[in-house]
C-alpha cells in the first residue's frame, strides 16, 4: 500500500512539474524586462524599440524603464524590473561597473542577463552576463583612421570630437582613432573636444574654435552623426569647403551612428561617411537570444558569451544598399524575415 501511493505521488509530482516547465516556455508567459540607459539619446530608443518589436513578434510582454542618464536610478529600475517578475534582463548599462552587485542579485534567482556595450571590445569581463553585445567601434576607428591615410596628404591635420559625459563607448571609440592616425605618420592628430549637449548646435562652436586653432585641418572625425553635421556648418560659417570627389583640398567629416539625420548629411555633402552603429540588429540579437534559452530549450553553453555586431560604412557609393533603422524596425513589426546577424539585416 505505502509502495501504491509512493508511486502515485512521484507520478503527481513529474506531472506538475512538467506542467510548470510548459508554462515557462510559452511565449505569451515570458516577461523581459529591459533597462534603458537613456531613452531620450535616439541610438538608444532605437534598440529598444527593436527590444519591443522583436518580443512582441514571439508573444513576450517586454517591461522597460528609462534610466535617464543616473547610474543611480538604474540600480532601482532593475530592483524594481524584478520585483515585477521578470524571467530575463536586457540592460545598456550607464557604469557597467556600478551594475556588477545588481546584476548578481539578478543571477541569484536563476534569471539570465543580456547586455549590450558592458565591454567595447573582445575579451573583457563577463560582468556575470548570459551574453554581451559589443558594438563594432574598434573596427570603425581603424577603418576611419586608413580612409583618412589614403585620401589625405602629407602632413594633414585631423582632430575629433567626441561627448563630453564619459560614455565607455564614446571615450574607447576615439582613444582608438587616435592611436590609429599616431600609426599614419604623414598625418598629425592635433586634439579633440568634447560636445556638451550631444547636438548639432553644441558641436558647431567647437568646430569653429578647432578651425581657429588650426587653420589648416583636414580631416574630422565625430562620435556621432549630428555632431559631424554642426561641424560641417562651421566649416561653411568659415568660407571653407567641405572634402567630395570634385574638392579633394576640403575638409572630410566622418560621423558615426547612420541615423536619419546622418544619412540626409551624406546625401547633401555634410558628412563625407558615416558608420552604421546597428542598435536594430543589436537589439532583435539579444531577444533572439532569450527566445533560444526560454523558449527553444537550449543549453546556456550553446549561447555565446559575446557576441560583435558590425559597424560597416556607408557613404554616397553605399547608399542604395543601406537599410535604415526605420526600415529595419518595419521588417520586425510586419512580421518579415529579418536576421540580425546578417550584414544586410535582410535575407
Amino acid at each position: 500500500m505505502f509502495k501504491k501511493w509512493f508511486y502515485l505521488t512521484v507520478a503527481i509530482m513529474v506531472i506538475f512539474v512538467s506542467g510548470c516547465g510548459k508554462q515557462t516556455t510559452k511565449g505569451d508567459q515570458i516577461k523581459v524586462g529591459v533597462s534603458i540607459a537613456l531613452e531620450a539619446n535616439n541610438t538608444v530608443k532605437t534598440w529598444y524599440e527593436a527590444i519591443k518589436a522583436r518580443g512582441e513578434s514571439y508573444g513576450f510582454d517586454v517591461i522597460g524603464i528609462d534610466a535617464q542618464g543616473d547610474p543611480g536610478k538604474q540600480v532601482s529600475d532593475i530592483d524594481s524590473l524584478l520585483a515585477q517578475g521578470v524571467d530575463a534582463v536586457v540592460v545598456w548599462p550607464l557604469d557597467a561597473n556600478a551594475l556588477t552587485s545588481t546584476i548578481d542579485r539578478v543571477r541569484d534567482q536563476d534569471i539570465p542577463v543580456f547586455g549590450i556595450d558592458f565591454n567595447v571590445e573582445l575579451g573583457g569581463s563577463d560582468y556575470g552576463l548570459t551574453n554581451q553585445i559589443i558594438l563594432g567601434r574598434g573596427d570603425t576607428a581603424e577603418k576611419v583612421a586608413e580612409l583618412f591615410a589614403e585620401n589625405l596628404p602629407e602632413g594633414a591635420e585631423v582632430a575629433g570630437i567626441g561627448y563630453a559625459v564619459p560614455v565607455p563607448g564614446n571615450t574607447f571609440i576615439m582613444k582608438k582613432l587616435k592611436s590609429e592616425i599616431e600609426k599614419h605618420s604623414h598625418l598629425q592628430w592635433v586634439g579633440q573636444q568634447d560636445n556638451p549637449t550631444d547636438n548639432i548646435s553644441g558641436a558647431e562652436p567647437l568646430m569653429s574654435n578647432i578651425l581657429t586653432k588650426n587653420p589648416n585641418l583636414k580631416a574630422l572625425f565625430t562620435y556621432n552623426d549630428e555632431s559631424a553635421i554642426g561641424a560641417a556648418q562651421a566649416v561653411l560659417n568659415a568660407n571653407k569647403k567641405l572634402y567630395s570627389a570634385e574638392n579633394p583640398e576640403g575638409i572630410m567629416i566622418i560621423g558615426f551612428n547612420a541615423e536619419e539625420s546622418g544619412i540626409e548629411a551624406i546625401e547633401q555633402g555634410k558628412e563625407y561617411a558615416t558608420f552604421n552603429l546597428n542598435p536594430v540588429k543589436a537589439g532583435a540579437a539579444s531577444v533572439d537570444y532569450i527566445h533560444q534559452l526560454l523558449v527553444e530549450g537550449v543549453g546556456l553553453a550553446t549561447i555565446p558569451a559575446e557576441t560583435v555586431i558590425p559597424s560597416p560604412m556607408v557613404d554616397k557609393t553605399t547608399l542604395s544598399q543601406f537599410d535604415s533603422w526605420e526600415e529595419e524596425l518595419k521588417l520586425i513589426i510586419e512580421g518579415k524575415s529579418f536576421d540580425p546577424f546578417d550584414e544586410s539585416g535582410t535575407e
